[in-house]
């Protein structure tokens, strides 16, 4: 009797083997260790697989009509499928701890469940719709379904992905924060609708007598339903983002020579202009550095801000290019750090391989750096300056496990962009930018260079290593003291709670928003959660709180690229607590060992506003007393760490550009590494508000300081940009303007 029951369940056995076996191995890897969303993700391919296999190996052993098979006998077989995996997390994270029950439940429930109806169901479509070769045709079927999501990256400008199998791919691993959305649920939901009762009806056909003209009716009616919700539903809903819903979205068009431009109505016409005109200076260098351009113009679609990009397309915080498309996208707040990065994965195409002409093997580093190396800076440094300033601080990786598979993926991001964009530019340097391109076709360094790549890589770091650089441990903990996304402890968990709370902290909801941060804080220390519950003692007037909260968290983060902003928000909460002399200790402390320009530029503004008594005023005050305290403490003599500020504050403030100018009667004497920078900073203000021909001369007068070879890098090409404008700018603005008037 138990011989023959085991046999009767033999494939339920077998199948529950290999799923314990999977997910044993999954408590060994970052990110499908916890019970959350890439737990759940990968369970639903698995299962969704599995539970095809197994609704196939039912029906095919019970061929005789008269040996009947019950509904529930499937969906209690189907059910032990689906609950191991969860018993195994479960238990594992008894002891190892939960980042959210509920949230792991609920992704569970929304993303993995319905796979397993569907896989099932899609193995029944095969068992009754062919009669040879039903496994084959099963996996064909199933990777089918699978490849539609490469069809929807292909042909469709988002980067997100609905798909049956596994439910929702976010794209990009730049938005920590995933959660189970109203519309993820809506999509399963049509899901189950649409397959549970074809996986019923065909159960029903294996008892009773339908005829083939029937089941050719019922199959070509899913299938056509099938086509009506892929080709029109989906998009109208906003699963797929086609082409024309893109548009629809993003009215204003203008072209160029060089660029399609598309964007949201509501950016200003001069904030187009200004995205427009950089593009072509871009593209004239990028021309100059691949030697080559791309075959037709590139689409640039702006979007208003990070949520419409993020409805629209898919990724929030990263700018992102398809070459295949030939198209970049980004948010209008947040272009100018990006836009000739994501331009030059457009030059790229010309020696991309395969469909999406990306580098061969799709390596991450290659693709990365050659667009890094093209780019050439790196947050206002030099990529050498700041992957000298890693490499003599010990944040190292070697660069032959850079480029090899997806390594690129497992470092923390900006030093992987660094290190490949150095890399790459190095290479460039030194072997012409032909035997990069051909480097990013083959993904054969050796062949492409006729060099090892670890004896190329011990020549490019004893360069970066010789580099004249200031050696600061400081700047190099600021920028890469992080741990990388799969380092981090319940990632998802913490950035959607952190989105949470800033909603409720907006709404002045300041308990709920105080106990998501508790409860954050207690599964890891986290810099914005301790500065969130901090701002909410403020708030509440508890500034003793506040600053006790900070002085005992402090220790957490030495060493880490949270340290030097929690002793700038600390120095705050003292200035506002009557405790001068203690955060002038802390603003010195700043000033001296320049962690970041900005920190920088913040403390030493700071310590001008402490020597004029006006530092209780400044912090205290709204933006408008702000920009009032600035400009009376630039009144007699500049004060240059504060210009910047006071350009930042004037365009919030919509200031008009000549009354801007008035602040800046005397003349400027550039001396040093801050007042260089506050002449660019000004220079650049000028740039934005078509002022091209000072915006040159402020370039002109900034470039007098020589003595930080970064800065001066980087402030050059600021010039060759102005003097570019100078030539160009008109001529093109004049030929758009027709354009935007029209459309307006």
């Amino acid at each position: 009797m138990l011989n023959k029951l085991s046999r009767k369940n033999i494939h339920l056995i077998i199948f529950l083997f290999v799923v314990i076996l999977i997910n044993i191995y999954l408590l060994t890897l970052p990110l499908t260790s916890v019970f959350g969303y890439e737990f759940s993700t990968v369970n639903s391919l698995l299962l969704s697989f599995l539970s095809g296999l197994l609704t196939i190996s039912i029906l095919k052993r019970n061929q005789n009509p008269n040996n009947k098979i019950k509904k529930p006998d499937l969906f209690r077989k189907l059910t032990f499928l689906i609950s191991a995996p969860i018993i195994i997390s479960l238990i594992n994270s008894v002891f190892t701890g939960f980042c959210s029950f509920w949230d792991g439940t609920l992704f569970y429930i929304v993303i993995t469940v319905p796979s397993v109806i569907i896989g099932s169901s899609l193995g029944a479509i095969i068992f009754f719709l062919v009669g040879k070769f039903k496994l084959l045709l099963f996996i064909l079927l199933y990777f089918f379904l699978l490849l539609m999501s490469v069809f929807e990256i292909y042909f469709n400008h988002q980067v997100y992905l609905y798909n049956p199998i596994f439910g929702y791919f976010p794209g990009t691993i730049y938005d920590e924060g995933i959660r189970v959305t109203s519309k993820l649920i809506l999509y399963r939901v049509i899901d189950i609708v649409f397959f549970l009762p074809v996986l019923l009806f065909l159960f029903r056909k294996r008892y009773e007598n339908y005829s083939k003209l029937n089941l050719r009716s019922f199959y070509i009616s899913i299938l056509i339903m099938g086509l009506i919700y892929y080709f029109i539903l989906s998009p109208i809903i906003g699963f797929t983002v086609t082409d024309s819903r893109l548009k629809s979205f993003l009215p204003i068009e203008i072209e160029s020579e060089h660029f399609i431009i598309y964007a949201d109505n509501r950016i200003a016409e001069q904030d187009i202009n200004l995205i427009l005109l950089n593009s072509e200076y871009y593209f004239d260098q990028l021309k100059l550095f691949f030697k080559d351009e791309p075959r037709s113009k590139v689409s640039v679609f702006i979007f208003f801000d990070n949520g419409q990009k993020r409805e629209l397309f898919g990724s929030a915080n990263a700018n992102v290019a398809k070459p295949w498309l030939n198209s970049i996208y980004f948010s209008y707040d947040g272009w100018e750090e990006t836009l000739k990065h994501e331009i030059a994965h457009c030059f790229t195409a010309n020696f991309g391989t395969g469909i999406f002409k990306l580098a061969a093997g799709y390596n991450p580093a290659i693709i990365e750096g050659v667009a890094e190396a093209a780019d050439g800076f790196y947050d206002e440094n030099d990529i050498h300056f700041i992957a000298s300033i890693a490499y003599k601080n010990n944040f190292r990786i070697g660069i032959a496990s850079l480029f090899t598979g997806f390594n690129f993926l497992g470092n923390l991001s900006s030093l992987s962009y660094i290190y490949a964009g150095s890399f790459i530019k190095y290479l460039v340097d030194e072997y012409g930018i032909e035997k990069v391109e051909e480097f990013y076709r083959t993904n054969d360094f050796e062949k492409s260079f006729n060099k090892k790549l670890v004896d190329v890589s011990n020549a490019y770091e004893k360069f970066i290593n010789e580099l004249e650089s200031t050696i600061s441990k400081e700047e190099a903990n600021y920028y890469f003291g992080r741990k990388p996304l799969i380092r981090k402890i319940c990632p998802r968990f913490i950035a959607s709670g952190l989105e949470d709370a800033r909603r409720y902290f907006s709404n002045k909801d300041y308990n709920s928003a105080s106990d998501i941060l508790n409860n954050i804080l207690l599964k890891a220390e986290n810099y914005s959660a301790v500065a969130g519950l901090a701002k909410i003692f403020e708030e509440q007037d508890s500034l003793g709180r506040a600053i006790d909260l900070l002085e005992n968290n402090m220790k957490n983060y030495l060493n880490t690229g949270s340290e030097y902003e929690l002793k700038f928000r600390l120095a705050e909460l003292y200035i506002k607590n009557s405790e001068n002399e203690k955060a002038r200790e802390l603003y010195n402390y700043l000033a001296e060992v320049k962690p970041g320009r900005r920190l920088e530029i913040l403390a030493k503004t700071r310590i001008s506003l402490l020597n004029k008594d006006l530092i209780g005023s400044y912090v205290e005050g709204s933006d408008f007393d702000k920009y009032s305290i600035l400009k009376k403490l630039n009144s007699k003599s500049y004060v240059y760490s504060s210009m910047p500020l006071m350009i930042e504050l004037s365009s919030s403030l919509k200031e008009d550009y000549e009354l801007f100018l008035i602040n800046f009667k005397n003349n400027f004497e550039v001396s040093d590494e801050l007042s260089s920078y506050a002449v660019f900073k000004i220079s650049d203000y000028m740039l934005k508000n078509s002022d091209y021909v000072n915006a040159r001369k402020f370039a002109g007068l900034a470039i007098r300081f020589k003595g930080d070879t970064n800065l001066f890098s980087f402030i050059s090409e600021h010039y060759k940009k102005t003097e570019w404008f100078v030539k160009n700018a008109d001529r093109l603005i004049h030929k758009n303007k027709s354009q935007l008037t029209l459309q307006r």
